[in-house]
């Protein structure tokens, strides 16, 4: 197959060829076919031409008499079962390597209890509604016992991983697509664009889509005098409300309300249109406005869910504040005035589509996606040795961890039957000489394919006949170490004071041992809080002392260690991410470039350290509390460096969670202030300009880091504002 350029993370990657066909795949739908789930139907015409063996299984018969020619052509209802009662007999028969279900709510619930019943993996695609308006109580529990979960956005990918604690790694970002040889723009011959221009809405008549709000702006563009028409096409269970709004505002010559159409009338809306447009409180992924792009048709939409990742704003449409209607009749009316600018956006609009939003494009990722996973099942021993044991020791690897490359001893490592052994034999500090350990279960709880995974362990202690409570060990694994490294660093800040029973009550987790043939050392999981949690309560002050304290512990005990992190070290890495968002937003490159001189300026005046070992990675996540003991985490990057880089590096952290979570970067002033006067009242005056310093340019690389994810693009600009006001 052909490879495209992707839209969402891993963009920019060839996709690889499947290695094994033909795919045989089951797909699980609540309602099928069904009008508004266009995505749905083009999705599964295109699999069918690319030779993919699939049944249809729905859980309701079609509700709507009119049909997509799409679903008649490719023969979709052809393959479709609607008796649940006979689900299981299909897959029985048909032999599939996968189930795949769209939307996270009733259709994967039947995949789920299929996948348990009959042993083949399952697949599901989470959109919107099924995500932020409704989403299942299990959301996670759903998505763990999934293969993979495919959802349409990285603002979707983001909104998951926070709210519902799924890891990143176990979702794969895929837009849905549409048929960018059907969806075109008219040509001369076959259409000649009618005066006034267009509007055109294509979305279901529910309250999300906030259609009132478009009516509104209806209004005041005429009232402005604009010359338009607009056309809502669409139905629902707002539509006669909808329509009352009409009457009411006086716009019947002016907006048409055609109802709901099947795919060729949409398209020939779109290819008479010259403006495409939504006014939702929320979307996933709307393939509306994908429509609109392949017709060469510039959109106004709402800044919401992953519309942003749709429409490049200024270049193929403009994007609207949400819920506002003073901005979405602005955007409107200026490309309704300015027909030249409509050309410029309509040909990059049509581009765009083509590259990036094709329903061909969103196939070969899925392919690429279901068919790394079938030979995963259908041809490693591993899955078959896991299988075996599963009835005594569950194993969760959410990640697909065990299949890195360059981490081989990850697969050993989830080998149940091995890792039991390896337990007993490496680890007799747990057990001691004639003890037992008996392993209950393996969860994979974080992977960064080709750099490291972390393991969980549930083990039961049994010591001269006498059953202990369970433990819960955690294994670490890095690329192309042995463990022996981390095993000696955590044993050394542990015999430096730091053990469990400290008096002070500062501790790291207890280092239990290196299993070799792993490459993996193994710790205890200490219980707690992330005193990310607290900041905000009635004890984030005490708590805040408490942390200053603790590190001020590890710098006094000033362990010894081959690596160094200074000044000049700090200011390469702020380089290297401002120079990759200056890549990503070049209109900034002035301003970064300036900030950059600021903080070349701030390192150059400060004076030299009395360095010693340093935590260098010291944020929030990396204190637990539990009661009055505080555990320190995670040393990967322990070295030799400036004390006051610890410190202000927390300080940093929490002004960008204040920043992030409260809209004010103060609001966490009194948590700040009592770490660096406490953390000075124990060091000593002279840390106090470092501490200073680094938190500023902690902060400053929080402006590229605050790019990278979705949900924290809306900090960007207030913390470059911000860093620049501290340089000056």
């Amino acid at each position: 197959m052909g490879s495209q350029r992707g839209a969402g993370r891993g963009a920019g990657k060839e996709t690889q060829p499947l290695s094994m066909n033909p795919l045989r795949i089951v797909y699980v739908l609540h309602i099928f076919p069904k009008l508004s789930e266009t995505f749905v139907a083009g999705e599964l015409a295109e699999l069918r031409r690319r030779g993919v063996e699939l049944r249809i299984l729905s859980l309701l018969p079609p509700r709507e008499e009119l049909q997509h020619e799409i679903i008649r052509r490719a023969g979709l209802t052809d393959i479709t079962t609607y008796d649940a009662t006979k689900f299981a007999e299909v897959i029985r028969e048909f032999k599939p390597q996968l189930l795949h279900a769209h939307f996270a709510t009733e259709a994967t619930a039947t995949a789920r209890e299929l996948s348990a019943l009959t042993g083949v993996p399952f697949t599901f695609t989470a959109h919107g509604y099924d995500i932020y308006r409704k989403p299942p109580a299990d959301f996670r529990e759903r998505a763990l016992a999934a293969s993979a979960v495919v959802t349409v956005s990285d603002a979707n990918a983001d909104y998951i991983a926070k709210n519902f604690q799924v890891p990143r790694e176990h979702l794969r970002v895929i837009p849905c697509g549409v048929d960018t040889d059907e969806f075109r723009p008219a040509t001369k011959a076959s259409f000649v664009a009618p005066e006034p221009p267009w509007v055109v809405c294509v979305a279901r008549h529910v309250k999300v889509k906030n259609l009132g709000l478009l009516l509104d702006a209806c209004a005041e563009l005429r009232r402005r005098g604009a010359e338009f028409r607009c056309a809502l096409i669409g139905d629902g269970p707002l539509h006669e409300e909808l329509k009352a709004k009409r009457a009411e505002l006086g716009l019947q010559t002016i907006v048409k309300m055609p109802g709901a159409l099947e795919q060729r009338g949409v398209l020939s809306w779109w290819q008479r249109a010259a403006v495409g447009v939504l006014s939702s409180e929320n979307e996933g992924m709307p393939v509306s406005l994908m429509e609109a792009a392949a017709c060469g048709v510039p959109v106004v939409a709402p800044a919401v869910g992953g519309i942003p990742e749709l429409v490049q704003d200024g270049v193929t449409g403009f994007l609207a504040k949400p819920n506002d209607l003073v901005s979405l009749v602005v955007k409107l009316e200026r490309l309704l005035r300015d027909e030249e600018l409509r050309k410029r956006m309509s040909e990059a609009a049509r581009r765009r589509a083509e590259e990036n939003f094709s329903v061909r494009h969103q196939v070969d990722q899925l392919l690429e996606l279901w068919g790394r996973m079938k030979s995963l099942v259908v041809n490693d021993a591993h899955a078959v040795a896991m299988t075996a044991v599963s009835r005594v020791v569950s194993v969760s690897d959410p990640f697909n961890a065990w299949a890195d490359a360059d981490m081989p001893t990850v697969c050993a490592a989830l080998n149940p039957e091995l890792v039991g052994v390896e337990l007993k034999r490496h680890l007799p500090r747990l057990s001691g000489e004639d003890g037992v350990l008996k392993l209950r279960a393996i969860r994979v709880i974080r992977h960064k394919p080709g750099k490291r995974c972390v393991i969980e362990y549930d083990v039961r202690q049994k010591v001269n006949g006498v059953k202990t409570d369970r433990i819960t060990l955690i294994g670490k694994i890095r690329a192309r170490r042995s463990g022996n490294e981390g095993f000696r660093q955590q044993e050394m800040v542990w015999n430096a004071g730091f053990e469990a029973t400290s008096a002070d009550g500062i501790s790291v987790p207890e280092p239990v041992g290196v299993i070799s043939e792993l490459k993996m050392w193994c710790q205890r999981k200490v219980a707690g809080e992330v005193s990310t949690r607290l900041f905000c309560g009635a004890s984030g002050v005490l708590v805040a002392r408490r942390i200053a304290e603790a590190i001020h512990k590890l710098h006094r005990a000033n362990l010894p260690t081959d690596k160094t992190h200074t000044m000049a070290d700090e200011l390469e890495i702020l380089r290297e991410c401002f120079g990759k968002m200056s890549g990503q937003k070049p209109a900034w490159t002035g301003r970064l470039a300036k900030l950059m001189v600021g903080c070349e300026a701030l390192g150059a005046n400060l004076p030299a350290p009395n360095a010693c070992g340093i935590h260098r990675d010291f944020y929030s996540s990396q204190v637990i509390v539990d009661g009055s003991r505080l555990w320190l985490i995670d040393f990967d990057c322990f070295c030799f460096g400036d004390p006051g880089l610890d410190v202000g590096n927390f300080i940093g952290h929490v002004t960008e969670q204040a920043l992030r979570e409260h809209g004010d970067a103060a609001a966490l002033s009194d948590v700040e202030h009592e770490l660096e006067e406490h953390f000075v009242e124990l060091s000593g005056e002279k840390v106090r300009a470092a501490v200073r310093a680094y938190a500023t340019l902690t902060l400053a690389r929080h402006v590229y880091l605050s790019t990278q994810f979705s949900e924290r693009q809306h900090t960007t600009e207030r913390l470059l504002e911000l860093c620049e006001q501290r340089l000056k």
